[in-house]
């Protein structure tokens, strides 16, 4: 009886650990982990393990203040049942990581959290981090812009309900030449589209003394089978002039 009191305080309970397979996945693939569960000090009814694949993103808060929240890529649940005192479990898991998950890229993190939902106790919990990494095509898109002129210097996931899914996550880029100094910034986002990606290209430019700043868009789709056979930095060239 008293081990039954402890464990609902989550004190000699029952243990969860996610080993991944690999914490390096590819957007738009499949992240595997082992799940393994060890019974406590008593007998406990585990009703399920809940898996989520999460990222840290700015939320709009109270006041217009943006605060950091987690967003849900992908969740999954595993029914358990009663867990005898000491025993071990262990079963593999499968999560399809969506082709617009977040690239884990400057301070922008993923992880999967798995929790035990044990009835009137403490639930525990695991957490692990996950390297998500960009699509060939990603790669050399954010390649090509620099080889167009540009470094990177800051990326952001921000939710915004009116997208699907509600969140983007953008890359900020700076000129590095004297060519470039009516450009503040270059500003790209992804977008899957069917067969490749959809890149969403805005260029803020500088203002001046009789003159504003503004900002110019444009929508430049990029397909899986031609990235590697273009000229990627010369295309994305083209296209920021075409926005000055």
């Amino acid at each position: 009886m008293f081990g039954k009191v402890l464990s609902s305080l989550g004190i000699g309970g029952a243990t969860v650990d996610a080993v991944l397979e690999s914490s390096d996945v590819e957007v738009g693939r499949v992240l595997r982990a082992e799940i393994r569960i060890k019974g406590g000090s008593a007998r406990q009814e585990i009703r399920s393990v809940d898996l989520e694949l999460a990222t840290r993103c700015l939320v709009e808060g109270p006041g217009d203040r943006k605060i950091h929240s987690d967003i849900i890529l992908a969740a999954g649940r595993v029914e358990i049942g009663a867990v005898d005192a000491g025993e071990e479990l262990s079963f593999p898991i499968e999560m399809h990581v969506p082709d617009s998950a977040p690239i884990s890229i400057g301070s922008t993190r993923s992880f999967l959290r798995t929790r035990l939902d044990v009835p009137g106790a403490v639930d525990p919990k695991d957490e692990d981090l996950v390297n998500i990494l960009p699509s060939p095509t990603m790669t050399a898109v954010l390649q090509g812009v620099q080889e167009a002129g540009f470094r990177l210097v800051e990326t952001e996931v921000e939710y915004d309900r009116r997208r699907v899914p509600p969140f983007v996550q953008e890359f900020d880029f700076r000129p590095t030449g004297l060519g470039d100094f009516g450009i503040e910034e270059v500003e790209i986002s992804f977008v899957p589209v069917s067969g490749g990606v959809e890149v969403l290209l805005t260029v803020d430019n500088r203002g001046g003394f009789f003159l504003a700043g503004r900002e110019k868009t444009a929508r430049v789709r990029v397909d899986h089978a031609e990235a590697a056979r273009i000229d990627m930095g010369r295309e994305l060239r083209r296209a920021i002039e075409r926005l000055r």
